[in-house]
């Protein structure tokens, strides 16, 4: 069964109390209005540019603003893409987000 919302992760700087900066992350959950696959068109075109999209999600233009990464089935994906294939929604074509590994 797939999942009916998504959190859309942003990082926020602040001020703590004594005036240093810090980060902080946020994350918002959003409902989505469907789950689509990628175009194969758009997904050859993604791969000669070095993008390898594995999902494409419609969500409201409303709650979206700028994110760069999302959680969708408890997997973290960046967002390589931004379509509007109407006013009121945008699609996010995403791509599966690998942690870099550290060799020691």
């Amino acid at each position: 069964m797939r999942d009916v919302s998504c959190k859309l992760l942003s990082t926020k700087i602040v001020q703590n109390e004594i005036g240093v900066e810090q980060e902080v992350n946020e994350e918002k959950e959003i409902p989505i209005i469907k789950v689509e696959t990628v175009y194969s068109k758009e997904y050859y075109e993604a791969n000669q540019a070095g993008y390898q999209p594995t999902l494409r999600l419609r969500i409201s233009a409303l709650n979206y603003n700028n994110e760069t990464e999302l959680i969708y089935n408890g997997i973290t994906y960046t967002v390589d893409r931004v379509d509007e294939p109407c006013p009121d929604e945008v699609a996010l074509v995403c791509e599966r987000k690998i942690k870099n590994v550290k060799s020691n």
